[in-house]
């Protein structure tokens, strides 16, 4: 018998709605597609300290070993299937009025390399929720920066200094970001600051996980 035979007969025997997100134990979960023990230990995003250039932030989960790991599956092991988990966790504020959502973009080296950008995923499936319009070309990536995980807030910074580019029909527009963690925020200010040298009219910004900076290690 084929492999895909057997994985379709796994997906009949062990349906993935019964596997938990995070610990990827079969388990009976809750509507967010946690487990007891990974629901327990989830945290809600509640504030972050405010993003130069951007009009509002929302996460839905603080970056912890329980968010990580679905953030680190999708991204590093290919699970494309937590990215609507993900987008489902998002919940986006009251009063924001938005014409697109448009993906925090990766060079394109690192998508040949990882074979996809998970923000664009992630942002897909908001997108069809919300019934909004999806736009990837509005915002690119010029640069390939480097891994940010052990830079300090200055260094990521100067690393992303100039590494995008907006598109003129940006003007007058308003934009939700999407991305999957914020750390300090260098991302979303960098994107953010470019849109509205090009004329964006707001910037809104949101992750599916906040990381706290102090408990990064991140000055």
């Amino acid at each position: 018998m084929s492999v895909r035979f057997f994985d379709k007969l796994k997906r009949i025997v062990f349906p993935r709605g019964l596997t938990c997100a995070s610990c990827q134990r079969e388990a009976v979960v809750n509507e967010e597609g946690l487990c007891i023990d990974c629901a327990e230990g989830i945290e809600r995003f509640v504030t972050a300290p405010q993003i130069d250039y951007v009009d509002g932030f929302t996460a839905a989960y603080i970056y912890n070993d329980v968010s990580s790991r679905m953030v680190k599956k999708l991204k590093y092991s290919g699970a494309r299937y937590l990215a609507r988990v993900l987008a489902d966790s998002i919940t986006i504020p009251d009063g924001w009025k938005f014409d697109v959502v448009v993906p925090v973009p990766l060079h394109y080296k690192r998508i040949r390399k990882r074979g996809f950008n998970q923000s664009e995923l992630i942002a897909k499936h908001l997108c069809k929720r919300l019934g909004k319009k999806l736009d990837t070309s509005l915002l690119v990536r010029r640069a390939d920066t480097k891994q940010q995980t052990r830079m300090t807030a200055a260094g990521r910074r100067r690393n992303l200094k100039n590494a995008f580019l907006a598109d003129e029909s940006c003007s007058g527009m308003s934009v939700l970001l999407i991305d999957d963690v914020r750390t300090t925020g260098s991302t979303f200010s960098e994107c953010a600051k470019t849109l509205k040298k090009n004329g964006c009219a707001k910037v809104y910004a949101a992750a599916c996980c906040f990381a706290k900076p102090d408990e990064q290690g991140i000055k």
